[in-house]
């Protein structure tokens, strides 16, 4: 859990060069074309971490980075399969993500991958507001740009493990192998476990106990004057319990294990060839393998009502060319232009078994209602509805980014992206049962008779999007401006988690022998893309006064989102729904400052949304002008590190830091009937850095604040998930 802490800069051959490299981005990145153009630009919000920051302040996984990139939220909840992302009012609990993530320039493809531990990272960069010109679908909040340590930029050995309160302990290990002036390799792997945080005391156990673990190996090489590579094979797993919902004022306790276990393998191949006419072509070949279970006691009680096991194995390969100018020029016209083709195939098996209380309560008390004394009984003690799906993926994209200069001031930037999506999707639920009908008043009952229901078919999307984005900005000496018009869209789907409910209702007409449906499974199934055009204006501006550097950003935007997706329960049922909200608009702000004198920093940022549905009737109630759920009205994060120091062969420095990340209000339903409060939360840590040692003590919500990070509704009972209580541990580092 806390492993981003031992995160050191092994290559560096001193503690001036780790600095010195902590505060620019490297010189060489192979394949990182798109993100250089963003920096470039400057017309676009953005917040950029590199090693020193992530280390001090202990962000060990993208929700880390809630506040601290000002209006995004990633609440820690559920599992590691659960990575809801917020920003700027746009989020949704399953299925797709607003934000896009990359790691060494491979697109993440499954947001089930968001959420893992960051080791030896170079650099998190994150660009907020729409970004589908030139990352395509998934990406209408924005993208999150991960870079690691590379082994040409660094060269050493280091080493880590620590121990922390709920005996949570880690270690890891990397090398970095500078073989010549031109190519190096490196290492790394790291293993975590915790008891957790929470007991269930239906049997007294952990509910979020965990291991974790993972490698990467990596290579960069610059093989001609025309040609570099970069080659990354990266694998991680996760074995945990979790979704330790309770009831209001109750403790965990429910009787059926929840578990999530996770294999994922990233590898990626990218080739930068010089052109003749001054351009360059860059390659980025990847490949992703996901492997999930997710167990889950779906009542959250200490009932026997259901339970649900969900299993995936998820295939993707993707191919991004892009073509630009080798050296972009001061003044002029200066352009980037790719391809991108993916590929993807996922299968997924989803029973859902019906236990006692479940088929009593929610199949026959339905069924039974309106027959008297006749009432069907069903034999099983239990019974699966199983559900199986195939789906596959084709996406194709052409993009297109210009970008004029003048009077090194002014630049106007206008790029569109073509994208065609093609989804097949097949469906196979199936569900089998014995009932008979009991007559009550002469205690007899016919037959047992045997019940197989069964929904299968196949079904398809096809969507085209063009994409586009206007900006105009100026840079003067020390200070900039910019205005810019986007758009993005985050695709359609599926509605897996539905089908049991839809199979359920079907095995009671069978069973009672009427005929209907109570659901249009071809309107229900299904849902549409969700789109937002968002409006942004934000300037910059940075000074220095001898030993003191100001820096400072404000960004203002509205945002309009149509046919925005909502995940909803049903009023009865078990599933989980996703359906187009019809359309919603967000306005608000974000604001940065850092303040640097000698070796004393101050960060903070802070982020405003205000979020409401302008069109959404949901058929039986219109939450027209109610906030949009889940997400923050307000984002707070700011920070004090002091570094003391020492004139001494061995004691080199002792470093302070204290933070604190704040979010609220935040609405848990569209009826904007519950809310979490504004709440802070404390952070701190101390460093003393050594001769190849350092030893910290660090601290999380060393206050103890009590809060939720997760509110809802199912089966007319409301749940919520708490967060971490105060946690502290220590660390001990080796470098040589």
């Amino acid at each position: 859990m806390f492993f981003i802490a031992s995160v050191v800069i092994a290559s560096a051959n001193s503690t001036s060069e780790t600095m010195s490299c902590s505060d620019t981005l490297p010189e060489i990145q192979v394949g990182a074309e798109r993100v250089d153009v963003l920096e470039q630009n400057n017309a676009v919000g953005s917040t950029i971490l590199f090693s020193k920051q992530i280390e001090q302040q202990r962000h060990e996984a993208v929700k880390d980075l809630s506040a601290v990139v000002p209006n995004v939220y990633m609440p820690d909840y559920g599992s590691k399969m659960t990575s809801s992302m917020y920003v700027r009012g746009l989020g949704a609990r399953i299925d797709n993500p607003v934000m896009g993530l990359m790691i060494d320039n491979i697109s993440i493809a499954n947001k089930n991958s968001y959420d893992f531990n960051f080791f030896d990272l170079r650099s998190a960069e994150v660009y907020r507001g729409p970004q589908g010109t030139m990352f395509g679908r998934n990406t209408i909040g924005g993208v999150i740009c991960l870079t690691t340590l590379s082994p040409l930029q660094y060269s050493g050995t280091s080493a880590a493990a620590g121990y922390a309160n709920h005996n949570t302990m880690f270690a890891r290990a990397s090398h970095y192998h500078k073989i010549n002036d031109s190519f190096g390799v490196s290492a790394a792997a790291y293993y975590t476990r915790s008891d957790g945080f929470f007991t269930n005391i239906y049997d007294n156990s952990k509910a979020d106990n965990y291991q974790e673990g993972g490698a990467r190996l990596r290579m960069e090489g610059i093989l001609t004057d025309k040609m570099a590579i970069s080659g990354v094979v990266q694998y991680d797993f996760t074995d945990q319990g979790g979704f330790a919902y309770h009831q209001p004022d109750k403790p965990i306790n429910h009787n059926d294990p929840c578990s999530y276990l996770r294999h994922n393998l990233i590898a990626g191949l990218t080739i930068k060839s010089n052109l003749p006419e001054n351009l360059s072509i860059t390659s980025t070949t990847s490949y992703q393998f996901l492997k999930d279970d997710m167990l889950m006691d779906q009542d959250y009680l200490p009932l026997s009502y259901f339970t649900l096991q969900q299993k995936q194995t998820e295939h993707v390969v993707s191919e991004d060319l892009i073509l630009r100018p080798k050296k972009s020029s001061d003044y002029g016209w200066n352009w980037l232009s790719g391809l991108y083709v993916s590929y993807k195939h996922n299968t997924m098996s989803a029973p859902v078994t019906f236990l006692k209380d479940g088929i009593d309560s929610l199949i026959l008390k339905n069924a039974n209602a309106s027959f008297g004394s006749y009432q069907i009984q069903i034999q099983e003690p239990s019974f699966v509805i199983g559900s199986d799906f195939l789906t596959n993926e084709a996406d194709v994209a052409l993009y297109h980014t210009s970008y004029y200069r003048w009077q090194n001031k002014w630049q106007i930037e206008a790029g569109v992206r073509l994208e065609y999506e093609h989804q097949w999707f097949n469906y196979n639920s199936h569900g089998s049962l014995h009932a008979c009908f009991y007559n009550t008043s002469t205690q007899t009952s016919s037959p047992y008779t045997e019940i197989n229901s069964r929904l299968k078919g196949n079904t398809a999307l096809n969507y085209f999007e063009a994409l586009p984005r206007v900006a105009v900005s100026y840079n003067a000496n020390n200070w900039a401006a910019y205005a810019s018009v986007s758009e993005g869209y985050k695709a359609g789907g599926f509605n897996t988690q539905l089908f049991s409910d839809i199979l359920q209702n079907q095995m009671r007409k069978d069973m009672i022998g009427t005929s209907g449906a109570d659901y249009n499974v071809e309107d229900v199934i299904t849902y549409k893309p969700e789109r937002c055009l968002t409006f942004e204006i934000g300037a910059s501006a940075q000074k220095r006064y001898d030993d003191w550097r100001l820096q400072g950003a404000l960004t203002a935007y509205e945002l309009e989102v149509f046919n925005q997706q909502q995940t909803v329960f049903p009023k009865v049922g078990t599933g989980r729904l996703m359906t187009n909200a019809g359309h919603s608009r967000s306005a608000g702000a974000e604001a940065t400052a850092n303040i640097s004198w000698k070796d004393l920093q101050i960060n903070a940022s802070y982020g405003y949304t205000y979020a409401i549905f302008t069109k959404y009737n949901n058929g039986q109630t219109d939450y027209s002008g109610k906030r949009v759920p889940y997400v923050p009205s307000n984002t707070l994060a700011a920070g004090i590190t002091y570094k003391i120091a020492f004139n001494h062969s061995f004691f080199r420095s002792l470093q302070f830091n204290i933070n604190t990340t704040a979010y609220g209000k935040i609405y848990w339903s569209e009826e904007n009937d519950f809310v979490q409060p504004f709440y802070a939360l404390l952070n701190a840590n101390i460093c003393l850095q050594m001769k190849y040692i350092e030893l910290e003590l660090w601290g999380k919500n060393l206050t103890n604040t009590d809060y939720n990070v997760f509110r809802f509704v199912s089966m007319g009972n409301t749940f919520v998930q708490s967060g971490k209580p105060i946690t502290f541990g220590a660390i001990l580092k080796f470098e040589i």
